[in-house]
């Protein structure tokens, strides 16, 4: 009998005949510890160690008094931006509750996602009035939002709404507006049962010069390249509104439902405004989605704040490669400290992206796939040597900490948006700097994949 079977029949009957086990199998890999860092990054470690607080703390049921340094660095930011550096995890959308939840105290009655304004508009409805499907919006939000994570945040919001009055209530937007379309649909909508015939006529034709100036070449063909086409529009997408604020108005309490249409019918007549209003100024893109989250900050009150879910660096104070400047470059200078920001990255574990590969001109379909080691010289491969497991660092203090300056940067950090690779085709990663790029950091030691949503 060959020692392969002899070992098998050992195995068989070890429990009958006390046999010892067969040792012809390998002994176990040895795990080697991680190099040992640099002074200057084992400094930082240190600082690390000694500032760092839990992310658990902006858990509502621990006692306010823990949520404290948080707050505290939100202080009296009108807006607080967050950069999703690593997308993909089952971890980020939570710590976004968890922040609205601690920030709902402080005035913070909106969060907005990088998402299209006039579509994410249903979802503002339904957390609001219960109205409309969720998991419908999410998925034509596209799969980046179409998580189970996603919806957790959504239907959290909505029992919260449920419990609040009006004034406490806390919106769900989109920041980016590619087109007014969906807004223009809602409007030209309304059926004549509750806005009369000669009311939706007039609607009708004066929503439609959106619709013409969106589809026109700007400076290059038809009216909708002329200014004065656009300042016509502004003044007919403005009387739209004050049309539907009227008949909300005359319908009054007895039609609640007619009313509650009219109402998400005269947001959508508002965003449809403020398209006219933005085309109006021919901005880059950069100025163009600060303004738009300037205008839904103001939609929401000027004593309310607002929550911003930016993807990869969109919420950082930085340039990156080709010049292209962020949002948030315009959003500090116009708010000065009332604009705070934070950035999202993980240091091992598994994301849900889509996967690319050498020769591949596009993408996949999305996979949960698992993150490379941290370059040596990168924040997560200090960061991942800490001893907890959720973080939060507030970095505004490391340009004076001469034992933190390695903090400062510019080292490398992930950058996971959207699609991945596990083999070493490209860095996924970008450089930072803290504090000039970002106030603080949310760190995640182990990352788990988001979960699709189930048709």
């Amino acid at each position: 009998m060959s020692i392969r079977r002899s070992c098998v029949a050992l195995f068989l009957t070890a429990t009958l005949v006390g046999a010892g086990a067969c040792h012809s199998s390998k002994p176990p890999a040895v795990v080697l510890p991680p190099p040992p860092l640099n002074e200057a990054q084992s400094a930082a470690l240190r600082w690390v160690e000694s500032h760092a607080i839990p992310i658990t703390i902006l858990d509502t049921l621990r006692p306010a008094a823990d949520r404290t340094p948080f707050l505290t660095f939100v202080g009296n930011a009108r807006v607080l931006g967050v950069s999703e550096l690593t997308e993909g995890t089952h971890q980020f959308a939570g710590i976004m509750q968890e922040i609205l939840a601690a920030l709902s105290t402080r005035g913070f009655r909106g969060i907005a996602i990088q998402a299209p304004m006039a579509e994410t508009m249903e979802l503002d409805r339904y957390v609001r009035t219960g109205i409309g499907s969720p998991r419908q919006t999410l998925r034509a939000l596209g799969p980046h939002w179409n998580t189970q994570e996603v919806l957790n945040l959504v239907e959290w919001i909505h029992a919260y709404n449920r419990s609040h009055g009006a004034a406490e209530q806390i919106g769900f937007y989109g920041f980016e507006l590619p087109t007014a379309a969906h807004a223009v649909q809602v409007v030209a909508s309304l059926p004549d049962s509750i806005v009369g015939s000669g009311v939706n006529a007039f609607l009708h034709r004066e929503i439609g010069c959106v619709t013409t100036g969106e589809s026109a070449a700007w400076g290059r063909d038809g009216p909708a390249a002329d200014s004065t086409f656009w300042n016509r529009c502004r003044g007919a997408t403005a009387a739209i509104v004050d049309t539907l604020v009227a008949l909300r108005g005359r319908l009054g309490t007895s039609r609640p439902g007619a009313q509650g249409t009219v109402a998400f019918a005269e947001l959508m007549a508002r965003v449809a405004h403020h398209d006219a209003d933005v085309g109006l100024k021919h901005l880059p893109r950069h100025q163009t989605v600060a303004d738009h989250v300037l205008w839904l900050a103001g939609q929401l009150g000027p004593e309310s704040n607002l929550l911003v879910w930016g993807r990869d660096v969109e919420s950082g104070r930085l340039t990156g490669e080709g010049n292209v400047v962020q949002s948030a470059v315009p959003l500090a200078s116009t708010l000065g400290d009332r604009y705070r920001n934070l950035a999202f990255t993980a240091g091992a574990g598994t994301v849900r992206a889509q996967p690319i590969n050498v020769g591949q001109r596009e993408p996949g379909g999305e996979t949960n796939m698992n993150l490379r080691p941290p370059r040596p010289d990168s924040y997560e491969y200090v960061l991942n040597r800490s001893s907890g497991e959720t973080l939060f660092l507030d970095f505004r203090g490391v340009a004076s900490d001469t034992a933190a300056s390695w903090l400062q940067g510019p080292h490398p950090a992930r950058l996971v948006s959207g699609i991945y690779s596990e083999s070493p085709l490209g860095t996924f990663e970008t450089p930072l700097q803290f504090p000039a790029y970002y106030d603080g950091l949310l760190f995640a030691k182990h990352a788990t994949p988001a979960t699709p949503l189930k048709r």
